[in-house]
């Protein structure tokens, strides 16, 4: 038995502002966002004329893929989750994932999920044949040369893709350090640029 799609049963108004993949019968496809009548732009995907009518494409339409927000980053290999990241069950539904436990092969349970309830830190172990993927938030990094902060108000100094850190609270005004890659410095991130003020 196949899952539902993740729009069935959902109104327009529901599904404003999801990006998604369509692709159609000819073998035409696009990626786009859905705006308040359930369409890609001007591309109409739904006989539907009000933001309140249920969501249903047209015949020629031969799948709608829900597409990952591109401020996280995928992670299908379930032993790859860590706290903090979002479950995506095989149903679509997310859920904050607040445990995990590599070392129950028993149970068939790795991770421990948020759910809503009475009780704010009330959570439950999900089958692994629930899991879908993961979500992780991306580090915001630097992403053009100056000073940035990192998440300790840290100071770096970013030239060419390379940071060197500059002063913090421990060491305060350093001689030069090590020189890090960009890429290297998510245990540090997020980031945001420094504002130089006048003394």
């Amino acid at each position: 038995m196949s899952e539902k799609p993740f729009w069935a049963g959902k109104t327009c108004k529901e599904l404003e502002g999801l990006r998604v993949k369509i692709a159609w019968d000819n073998g035409d496809t696009l990626t786009s966002t859905l705006n308040l009548f359930g369409n890609a732009g001007q591309c109409e995907l739904s006989p539907a004329r009000h933001p309140a009518a249920t969501f249903a494409p047209y015949a020629d339409i031969k799948s709608i893929e829900l597409l990952d927000d591109p401020k996280y980053e995928r992670i299908d290999d379930i032993h790859d989750v860590c706290e903090g990241d979002i479950f995506v069950a095989t149903n679509g539904n997310k859920f904050s994932v607040v445990a995990v436990d590599f070392d129950d092969d028993e149970t068939d349970c790795t991770l421990a999920v948020m759910v809503q309830a009475e009780d704010p830190d009330f959570h439950a172990w999900m089958f692994n044949s629930n899991f879908a993927y993961a979500l992780r938030l991306k580090p915001k990094l630097p992403d053009h040369d100056g000073l940035w902060l990192d998440k300790d108000d840290a100071i770096w100094q970013v030239y060419d893709h390379q940071a060197i850190p500059v002063y913090d609270d421990a060491d305060g005004w350093g001689v030069q350090r090590e020189i890090f890659s960009v890429s290297q410095l998510g245990q540090y991130a997020p980031f945001r640029p420094a504002k130089a003020v006048e003394a």
